[in-house]
């Protein structure tokens, strides 16, 4: 779900969610998506299936009607650059969260939003890999007008959700951090 995918990807995937599996590629270590990771809700796990073979198809006018209409997505230039080197994006936590109300972020009311991890793995021969090969992304899933869309994580929500991964027991893999309960 990062911005950037490799560009020898078919030119469209289909935004369907699959059945289960954890690939939701035709490369299964391309794009990964554990079935542990998935939500109660089925709409966000269809979003966040749908962000990642969107990234994966490279068409960026796709990738920018994903994003929230408050804030502006990933310039074209670096999606360009990222999506060529993509190696790898797999999902590491997918977290319900409460935002409170805060007016001068537009929301009047608590909004519950998904705090999602992934971590990525670039080709460090190109220019998107060369100064960090492996990077943990964190990025918000916000309902805008009905649907899920992207946005950036604010800072306390990406310290958190990173710093629970990294606090996952060493002998489990990352792809079983425990969910809070009631999703």
């Amino acid at each position: 779900m990062t911005p950037a995918c490799r560009r020898d990807e078919p030119e469209k995937t289909s935004a369907a969610a699959p059945s289960s599996g954890a690939a939701i590629s035709k490369q299964p270590d391309l794009l990964v998506f554990p079935d542990e990771l998935r939500v109660a809700d089925a709409t966000v796990n269809e979003f966040v299936t749908k962000a990642m073979t969107t990234c994966a198809a490279g068409d960026y006018e796709d990738f920018r009607l994903l994003w929230s209409v408050r804030e502006d997505p990933l310039p074209r230039e670096e999606f360009e650059q990222g999506w060529h080197a993509v190696q790898t994006i797999k999902v590491r936590a997918l977290e319900k969260v409460m935002l409170d109300a805060d007016p001068n972020a537009g929301r009047t009311e608590p909004e519950t939003v998904y705090a999602l991890l992934t971590e990525v793995t670039l080709d460090p021969a190109q220019r998107a890999g060369q100064k960090e090969p492996q990077r943990h992304v964190v990025l918000m899933l916000a309902r805008e007008h009905e649907q899920w869309r992207i946005a950036h994580a604010p800072k306390p929500m990406r310290d958190w959700v990173k710093k629970k991964f990294a606090a996952a027991p060493i002998d489990s893999p990352p792809s079983t951090i425990p969910r809070p309960t009631g999703d």
